[in-house]
């Protein structure tokens, strides 16, 4: 009983001076999209960016949910690597002349020995970062120390590009200062660090532009004796997958610690589980821990417990979606994982149990796959989508209209700083299904009822358009054919229709394309004349030869607002003849010799695609 005594006056003492430093547990968050589900990176922690197979995305939670995608990005593999288990680098050769500096070693001895086995071997710099066009955020407590290996393109003093700390996510008022002239380089393997001075989330972003993250290394301000918990990788063994948790006990000073542990996700005390050995989960779930001082024959004692001093090892699991190919009508999914049954959905077809099937009219296809895990849980997989496409083939003339009434917006409005706001209702097209395969269709206005807009309406009056803000309709061209295709968009169809000669770019060779006007068809952008010099630039005319075919997004800035599409056939015109590369903006229409032609950087043709001289 002296000894119990002891030991309790013991942990008074360390309360007084450390232990009154208590941490708030690791929550494990559900899949959301706001900060408020961040988990909280109470205890230490590593990230392994290449890990994660691909970006989340924004809004989505990632890394065990203690990080968000707020903005979304990419992410690259040319960027270098970094190895932790290895010192260095401590020189730099520029790529251009050759010439070798030394810059200060960022993988040292210390982080060698804390990281070095266990995060060893190469690691892309692949996770971007990008001002605050590219944000993350994560939930941190005082006194954290958040360390990031980067690679940022080799920039160096003010022009170095360096994480950027706010408690914003507009990444104002940021927390850390921007580089100066006396900024080291910022070569693959460049050592970041900083500390919070206060509990809550924190957004990351970067000071002047793309820079690439290979590992985020958080190290909390644990309390004494905190277990050391890591979860290993997902495994497959015995027709079973299991991902196997592994706690390392830390001592107190000289005094060793034991540690108990619980499964069902209630708090550990001195009557749970002690950990003796790796533990295998085999299902999601959440495995708690809490030290305890070693009474002296390796048993905990609920007075011996370390307050603050537990952790939590959240257990998921990850599957890769099925194989989903199609073939004309038909589809088939596969998975890649024994035993695994699939699922697929279309149209009115919810959750059907099978491998495939073939479709009598177009649709986008989500397929996944179930996993028993013996009778421990069912997995299900991440699901893929894909067309499929049960189009006609055009052999006579078609045209898409657009309907529709444009209504105040009062809520948009109510917030606009650049006058009313109008909506569509009651958008439509006109648009066989078995011709067309029309999907993310979204309608938008013109200020109709301001004057200086309703110059912009094609035809006079018109209110409604196509909004090309997606991918959304599709149409099938016969072998051995060309379509002619003619789009009228609004007269504003570009990114400034009002910006003048004197606004060029950085060379000053030419006016940007803020005035051009552009659509996009399987990625090959149609248009480019300048709406200002030429207003009738708004009718673009274009041909494409067989195949499925899809009206995409223009990549460039732009209202693209399209008030018509006419498609004529060209039955038998070859004009797969015409290389895509010869489709594209460079081509222009002239007449010569009374002809009307197309001119490219391939040579001249005449409108059924045959080469002229």
């Amino acid at each position: 009983m002296n000894r119990n005594i002891n030991f309790l006056i013991y942990i008074i003492m360390k309360k007084i001076s450390t232990l009154v430093i208590g941490l708030l547990g690791l929550m494990c968050a559900a899949n959301a999209a706001t900060v408020e589900d961040l988990a909280p990176l109470k205890h230490s922690y590593v990230l392994v960016c290449d890990d994660l197979g691909a970006r989340p995305g924004k809004g989505v939670l990632f890394g065990n949910d203690h990080f968000l995608d707020v903005t979304g990005g990419t992410t690259a593999t040319n960027k270098g690597q970094v190895d932790l288990s290895q010192p260095g680098p401590t020189t730099w050769e520029d790529p251009t002349t050759h010439v070798v500096e030394d810059i200060p070693q960022y993988i040292t001895d210390d982080i060698i020995a804390k990281y070095g086995e266990e995060y060893g071997g190469g690691h892309y710099n692949w996770l971007r970062l990008k001002n605050a066009q590219d944000v993350i955020a994560m939930n941190l407590t005082a006194g954290t120390k958040v360390i990031m290996y980067l690679q940022g393109n080799n920039k160096i003093g003010k022009d170095a590009r360096i994480p950027k700390v706010s408690r914003k996510a507009d990444m104002s008022d940021p927390l850390n200062a921007a580089p100066d002239e006396t900024h080291a380089r910022t070569v693959s393997g460049f050592r970041w660090e900083f500390v919070t001075d206060d509990d809550g989330v924190y957004y990351f972003g970067s000071y002047n532009g793309d820079m690439f993250v290979s590992f985020i290394i958080i190290e909390a301000n644990e309390a004494l004796g905190t277990p050391q918990v890591k979860v290993g990788p997902q495994t497959y063994d015995n027709g079973l997958w299991y991902r196997e948790v592994t706690c390392k006990s830390v001592a107190v000073d000289v005094v060793s610690t034991v540690v108990t542990y619980t499964t069902d996700g209630t708090e550990p005390t001195a009557a749970s589980t002690v950990y003796t050995a790796p533990i295998k989960a085999y299902k999601d779930q959440v495995i708690k821990f809490q030290a305890f001082l070693d009474a002296g024959d390796g048993t905990p004692l609920d007075d011996l417990k370390l307050e603050g001093a537990d952790n939590e090892a959240p257990v998921s699991f990850l599957f890769d979606a099925p194989a989903l190919e199609v073939n004309g009508a038909a589809f088939t999914v596969t998975s890649p994982y024994e035993g695994a049954k699939n699922f697929f959905s279309y149209g009115e077809v919810v959750d059907q149990e099978g491998n495939g099937a073939t479709l009598t009219e177009s649709a986008t296809v989500t397929a996944y796959s179930k996993i028993e895990n013996g009778t421990y849980t069912t997995f299900t997989t991440k699901s893929v989508s894909a067309d499929v496409y049960v189009l006609n083939e055009i052999k006579a003339e078609k045209n898409i209209t657009v309907s529709g009434t444009a209504v105040v917006d009062e809520e948009a409005t109510a917030t606009s700083t650049t006058g009313t706001v109008y909506k569509i209702e009651n958008g439509a097209i006109t648009a066989d299904k078995m011709d067309f395969f029309v999907k993310n269709l979204t309608f938008g206005a013109l200020a109709n009822a301001d004057a200086a807009k309703a110059k912009y309406q094609v035809p006079a009056g018109q209110e409604a358009y196509i909004q090309m803000s997606n991918t959304n309709i599709s149409f099938n061209v016969a072998e051995g054919d060309s379509v002619e295709i003619t789009v009228v968009c609004s007269k504003n169809s570009c990114k400034n229709i009002d910006e003048t000669d004197e606004d060029v770019n950085a060379e000053g060779s030419k006016v940007a394309d803020n005035r051009k006007c552009f659509v996009n068809v399987d990625g090959t952008n149609y248009g480019g004349v300048d709406l200002k010099v030429n207003p009738e630039g708004n009718v673009i005319t274009f041909r494409v030869g067989p195949g499925i075919h899809t009206f995409q997004k223009y990549s460039g800035t732009g209202n693209i607002l399209i008030s018509s599409i006419k498609f004529v056939p060209m039955i038998g015109a070859g004009v797969q003849n015409l290389a895509a590369a010869e489709q594209k903006v460079a081509a222009k229409k002239v007449f010569r010799n009374g002809r009307l032609v197309i001119e490219t950087a391939n040579g001249t043709f005449n409108v059924a695609g045959v080469r002229v001289k």
